[in-house]
């Protein structure tokens, strides 16, 4: 795994660990990571227990304190990648944050001087 962890932070790029501010950044946040996993041939199951690696402060602590724990034999609040992501999404992500930057993207509006692929 430490191979493919540095291959990953490599693809990464420089700026590789989050420490969950602003919240909204998690979306970045996960598609870079995806990228990197995706790039280096890395599964899910080894990007599970990856992830945490990618993070820093109390987001780490708060990661770690979900995922399960070989040491103590608990299977942790996730079992898969899938339900680390929507963990994340739910402890990062706020509802009314999100719902105001949905309404400034759906208010949108095409200038006359663009075209269709500028604007999109």
């Amino acid at each position: 795994m430490g191979r493919a962890k540095k291959n990953a932070l490599h693809s990464f790029g420089h700026k590789a660990e989050w420490d969950g501010t602003p919240p909204l950044r998690v979306f970045e946040f996960l598609r870079r990571f995806t990228k990197a996993c995706d790039d280096n041939a890395i599964s899910e199951g080894m990007a599970f227990y990856m992830l945490q690696e990618f993070t820093k402060g109390d987001l780490r602590t708060e990661l770690m304190s979900v995922m399960p724990s070989s040491s103590s034999g608990g299977a942790g609040e996730v079992t898969s990648y899938l339900e680390l992501v929507n963990w994340l999404l739910r402890a990062m992500v706020d509802e009314a944050a999100l719902a105001s930057q949905v309404e400034e993207f759906t208010q949108a509006h095409q200038e006359e001087n663009e075209d269709e692929l500028f604007f999109a």
